[in-house]
């Protein structure tokens, strides 16, 4: 290897970064990590839950060693008015190992350490100021007043890839592919977290909520059960907040106040308070993923999955440091590190991940663009299980007519059966 050379330099030390080093480095290649955080995870940011098949394709069995929080077998899916809320809370004993909550600033650094175990160099805070380019082909990294050479350089440096944008390998982040989200994280005893979410050692909940949460605009909320820590946030569409003039940190604290939420996080202590950017504008508005000497991966790269119900961005991330690393592989053993060669990425990709982005192609725009999805319809649901369950002497009524009842006037039949429809077929 040439003095200050590498076989391949990756930005960012995230999920994607390090899956990347971990499996560079495990086939032996000479590979650099630069991170701008002063160590890994301390600029990551998530709501966050991750599912651990991602993990079992990258270091099988090694990975149940990971400092996760809490299993996931308890869901909750919860439509909230300014008072009221209608959840559908579900059991999951049978998904063993599924998913955990998990917590950034303690897996990221323990990902890292892995991947330097097995032979990467990781330089922690240090910013890239660019790429070098020769010829239209990257040829490594500007770093500190210094030029790091490479083979190849695979961008994982988050939503916000800067290093990329400038060196105009993809366009600048567009406000309609991209929500806000503002997270706190509530500390309780694991004790009182047991008890409040009906759990066993271990095991936790995740909710995922819609409606007065966000104040009406695209997004939702979501509540994660960490070991001893509650992780409480939101998301939210960045056209739609630009449009609506609120604050985000003043809507982010309401939520805390809600009375569906605020009876899980009573007595607890704000350790930490964070907001981010979240890539969700899906397929349709996915970058070149590759080009001579480039890739780019996980959040970089916009892989990520809202669904309501779920979220998928690490799991992501994760199988696109694989694919970027079995890729480079393959260009390495070649000599080549052309577009031609670098194509294989993509093909790797599109075996789940790209898969699923191509079929839920439609979900952003639905959740973006259903205009009562937010407002009327968690009105509408509150106000069905009210007449459901209200008992006052006067005669009783079938539930096709309490349902025909809860949305006269609100909106007519055929647009709630065109949201359910539409529904259906994005999510």
């Amino acid at each position: 290897m040439a003095e200050e050379k590498f076989q391949v330099i990756i930005i960012g030390a995230g999920m994607a970064g390090a899956a990347a080093a971990y499996r560079l480095a495990k086939a032996g290649r000479e590979v650099l990590v630069v991170d701008r955080g002063s160590e890994p995870g301390a600029k990551n940011m998530t709501g966050g839950r991750l599912y651990t098949y991602a993990l079992e394709e990258l270091m099988p069995g090694e990975w149940l060693s990971a400092p996760l929080e809490r299993e996931v077998t308890r869901e909750i899916l919860m439509l909230m008015t300014p008072q009221d809320s209608v959840a559908v809370d579900t059991m999951l004993g049978g998904a063993s190992r599924q998913s955990y909550s998990v917590l950034r600033a303690r897996f990221d650094p323990w990902l890292a350490a892995k991947a330097e175990e097995a032979g990467a160099m990781l330089i922690p805070g240090s910013t890239v100021d660019g790429l070098i380019l020769r010829d239209g082909k990257v040829a490594g990294i500007k770093t500190g007043g210094e030029e790091l050479e490479a083979d190849l350089v695979i961008s994982a440096e988050g939503v916000n890839a800067l290093v990329a944008e400038r060196a105009g390998l993809i366009r600048p982040v567009r406000a309609q592919d991209v929500a806000v989200a503002a997270k706190h994280v509530i500390k309780l005893s694991e004790e009182i977290i047991n008890e409040r979410f009906n759990t066993a050692p271990g095991q936790g909940a995740a909710i995922m909520c819609a409606g007065e949460c966000t104040r009406g605009i695209s997004g939702g909320a979501f509540l994660y059960t960490n070991k001893d820590s509650i992780s409480l946030g939101l998301v939210v569409d960045s056209k739609g907040w630009k449009e609506a003039k609120m604050p985000l940190a003043e809507v982010a604290e309401n939520l805390k106040q809600h009375p569906a939420l605020a009876r899980y996080i009573e007595g607890g202590e704000l350790v930490e308070y964070s907001a981010h950017l979240v890539p969700e504008g899906g397929y349709p508005s996915l970058p070149q993923l590759y080009g001579d000497g480039f890739l780019l991966a996980g959040d970089a790269a916009g892989l990520v999955v809202n669904r309501g119900f779920t979220v998928r961005g690490m799991d992501y991330a994760i199988l696109s440091g694989i694919a970027a690393a079995e890729t480079a592989n393959e260009a390495i053993e070649a000599g080549d590190y052309s577009r031609r060669t670098l194509q294989s990425y993509e093909a790797r990709l599109q075996k789940l991940v790209l898969k699923d982005l191509e079929t839920l192609k439609n979900s952003h725009d639905y959740l973006a663009h259903t205009r009562h999805l937010f407002t009327t319809y968690p009105a509408l649901a509150a106000g069905l299980m009210k007449n459901l369950y209200q008992v006052d002497g006067q005669p009783a009524k079938k539930v096709t007519g309490l349902l025909k009842e809860s949305i006269r006037g609100k909106l007519p039949y055929f647009d709630v059966f065109k949201d359910i429809l539409k529904g259906g077929r994005s999510l």
